[in-house]
């Protein structure tokens, strides 16, 4: 069994401790990098309500993927984010995802082309690599009585972006076209840019490491082809070339991966990190546990904006700005519950946190799946899920902590924010090869209820696996330190 405190690096040299400072310029840098975590939930969920704005000039069978492609490429880029503020340490990381950000959201905001959407959309992805980085700093740079309650707070970070993003971007969408929101979007990091290099202090290890270029190509090619073939089942069927050569291409990159990364001495994953039994099923219950919230962000929004009648029962027939005001019960509630989570990890410990997330989250998509025919009924599922999601980053990102040694921490968080990016860049697409199977409106614009209560039980399923994993592992069960429990 590795001991993944053991793991070395000799050819990095850890920086001298910083100097500790007042609680209030802790605050203001704190305050700084949750800034840029919103700019990373604005890339996903100002689009998720806003998807039928979108027809023409794309098609619906493209829509999924304008949400997938950034969820795609920013988590198979995460490991490789946290290799790279080893480098170039944190705050140089943070200008250069913001510039890349603003030139997705200029792209975006200027073309009307799928191709160029898509390549937008992937600039865009610079922001989703960075969780594990902005996890990485807090623990380096603040004090360790703060850190389990920052994380906490970073959900709520989270929780705001949730909650007013939809509401800004349906406002956007109802007064002009889709590209306004890759404008508020440009707006927003030029007006943040000048925070993070004034308000980011330079902090970071300094190595000579190689960038493992070859494996983050590899991985990002094996999941697309995967979800591609996913795509494509739908309409070609399961044994077609459309479907089985994406498959089999995204078998090679797998295993192509992994022989890469076995042979590398600074490889983009490490394989001895995951084989720690604590970080193994950290990242297991991270990935497991995010389905039933990524889902309804997905799925809910499509729910209340569709029509009554014609085989649905459960359309609203709200405009996108009414929905994404609906979305205040989630993003909220996720706002309250992130900080919260953030104390019981510290007060009791992470593995109770993540252990009432899964719980939760089951509940929430059971109670979505059976009854979503009255506003009253969303409105519960919804607060379910925010309490859900706020636990969720909470308890997920303190176990990691708490697994693994400062210097591992960019990359190990970077592999749990990976799990919980390609949950969320899945979720549409695969949600929407079963709501295909129940299409009662042309081109694909509406589907039966079933389809829905199908992809939600699913969700709940997934749950499950999340909820037998918590109550079993033996890793995380004391109060959270901070990381400060584990050393080099």
């Amino acid at each position: 069994m590795t001991d993944v405190g053991k793991l070395t690096h000799p050819d990095v040299e850890d920086p001298p401790q910083p100097e500790q400072r007042s609680t209030a310029h802790y605050v203001l840098v704190t305050v700084a990098v949750m800034l840029m975590m919103e700019a990373t939930v604005f890339s996903a969920v100002m689009f998720t309500n806003i998807l039928h704005n979108m027809i023409p000039p794309f098609t619906p069978g493209q829509l999924p993927w304008i949400v997938t492609i950034t969820f795609l490429v920013g988590s198979a880029l995460q490991p490789l984010a946290g290799k790279l503020s080893d480098v170039f340490g944190y705050k140089r990381l943070f200008l250069a995802a913001a510039v890349l950000f603003l030139a997705g959201s200029l792209l975006g905001a200027l073309t009307s082309s799928f191709p160029m959407m898509m390549v937008a959309r992937v600039l865009q992805a610079s922001v989703i690599a960075m969780p594990g980085v902005n996890y990485a700093f807090f623990r380096e740079y603040l004090p360790k009585r703060m850190v389990p309650i920052v994380i906490g707070l970073s959900a709520t970070g989270i929780g705001v972006a949730v909650a007013i993003g939809p509401i800004i971007s349906g406002a956007l969408v109802g007064s002009f076209s889709y590209h306004s929101v890759f404008w508020f979007c440009f707006l927003y990091m030029l007006a943040l840019a000048p925070v993070l290099y004034f308000g980011v202090p330079d902090i970071g290890r300094r190595s000579k490491r190689r960038i493992d270029v070859g494996g983050a190509f590899l991985l990002t090619l094996g999941i697309g082809m995967l979800l591609f073939g996913f795509t494509q089942s739908s309409s070609k069927g399961w044994t077609s070339a459309g479907t089985l050569v994406p498959f089999a291409i995204a078998v090679l990159s797998f295993i192509g991966f992994v022989v890469l990364e076995n042979g590398l001495p600074e490889p983009l994953i490490d394989m001895k990190l995951l084989a720690s039994p604590a970080l193994r099923t950290s990242l297991l219950i991270a990935l497991f546990a995010s389905v039933p919230a990524s889902s309804s962000g997905f799925l809910i929004p499509q729910m209340l904006e569709s029509h009554a009648g014609g085989g649905v029962s459960y359309g609203m027939g709200m405009s996108s700005f009414h929905a994404g005001l609906f979305g205040l019960f989630t993003g909220v509630v996720t706002m309250i519950c992130g900080p919260l989570g953030g104390y019981l990890c510290r007060r009791y410990s992470p593995r109770l946190v993540v252990l009432t997330c899964s719980v939760i989250g089951v509940v929430a998509s059971v109670v979505i799946a059976l009854a979503h025919d009255h506003l009253w009924q969303y409105a519960i599922s919804m607060m379910l899920f925010g309490v859900a999601s706020g636990f969720y980053y909470a308890g997920t990102v303190n176990l990691v902590i708490e697994a693994v040694p400062p210097r591992l921490t960019g990359v190990s968080g970077g592999l749990q924010a990976t799990t919980s990016a390609l949950t969320s860049g899945a979720a549409p697409v695969l949600a929407t090869v079963v709501l295909a199977l129940y299409v009662v409106g042309g081109a694909g614009s509406a589907y039966a209820g079933k389809g829905y209560t199908y992809v939600f039980l699913g969700a709940a399923v997934f749950g499950v696996i999340a909820v037998a994993l918590s109550l079993f592992m033996r890793h995380g069960r004391a109060q959270a330190t901070g990381g400060a429990a584990v050393t080099d």
